[in-house]
């Protein structure tokens, strides 16, 4: 016997997205621009980060900041390079209709969260981005995800990987209200 499932509306609801309500992530998503652009036109980018926002704790946001600020600079020099004459955009736009250039056209970040107690960075390279833009890029996020491993997640002191039954970096003042909370609920 199946039991039948009512069909459900699969449509993004486009309007409000509650984590954009944010103070903290939308400040740091509305100054990166160029490499946070799957947030602000999601319709124009199915990606995790256009949907679910930054899934990491606060404490990480400095080190986000540090690599979105170095990402967009690369970004904006790499639009200056491939934007200085009339005929790089023709050529752009030709091999566009052409289909000769897949999307995305620059690099672009799909998604940040935390696994297994680390920042995770995901993205795209985008065709116009030489290999050594993409390879700096790449660098950046690497020393981002690696500095992740000593910075509390929670309130971005310095920290270390904590597995339990959960993995996550936190510092000892963070940590330290479960340990109390397991103190007042174990008999005396």
């Amino acid at each position: 016997m199946v039991k039948k499932v009512e069909p459900v509306d699969t449509e993004l609801h486009p309007q409000p997205r509650v984590w954009t309500l944010t103070y903290r992530q939308n400040e740091l998503l509305s100054k990166y621009p160029l490499f946070f652009r799957a947030v602000h036109y999601p319709w124009s980018y199915s990606a995790n980060i256009s949907h679910f926002g930054i899934l990491c704790g606060g404490g990480w946001y400095p080190i986000i900041e540090a690599l979105a600020r170095d990402v967009e600079f690369e970004l904006h020099a790499l639009w200056r390079d491939q934007f200085r004459s009339p005929d790089q955009i023709a050529d752009l736009e030709g091999a566009l209709v052409a289909g000769r250039v897949n999307f995305p056209v620059l690099p672009i970040c799909t998604d940040i969260s935390q696994v297994g107690g680390q920042l995770k960075v995901e993205f795209l390279h985008g065709n116009m981005c030489p290999a050594d833009v993409a390879e700096r890029i790449r660098s950046h996020i690497d020393i981002a995800e690696a500095s992740s491993r000593y910075i509390c997640e929670s309130c971005g002191r310095s920290g270390k990987f904590r597995q339990s039954y959960w993995r996550r970096v936190y510092c000892d003042d963070c940590i330290t209200p479960v340990a109390h909370l397991r103190q007042a609920l174990t008999p005396a």
